[in-house]
């Protein structure tokens, strides 16, 4: 067993704008995002229910990730266009629908 520290990069996209001229806050990306990290940080990822029957690889947690910030920010009217997930600064892996 051993740990890793990624680091998340969410790309969303959306068509409306708000009174403000923006699609979504960065803030509130950030927010969802981290909601959606701290559900796996510290964890034994086999354990926990989205990974019993997939391996948790860096690609299935991107799927994971992206298919959790989809329901978070769909009510915004913002899809979320990819996760890339950095295990280190030169290895990555994108993720997109």
């Amino acid at each position: 067993m051993h740990g890793h520290n990624w680091k998340v990069e969410v790309e969303v996209c959306g068509n409306k704008l708000d009174n403000i001229g923006m699609v979504i806050d960065f803030k509130d990306i950030k927010k969802s995002t981290n909601n959606v990290v701290n559900e796996l940080d510290h964890e034994f990822l086999n354990d926990l229910e989205p990974f019993k029957d997939k391996n948790p690889t860096a690609e299935n947690i991107a799927r994971y990730i992206h298919n959790k910030l989809t329901e978070a920010l769909s009510p915004k009217n913002v899809t979320v266009k990819s996760i890339k997930l950095w295990e280190t600064d030169r290895s990555a892996v994108k993720y997109t629908e």
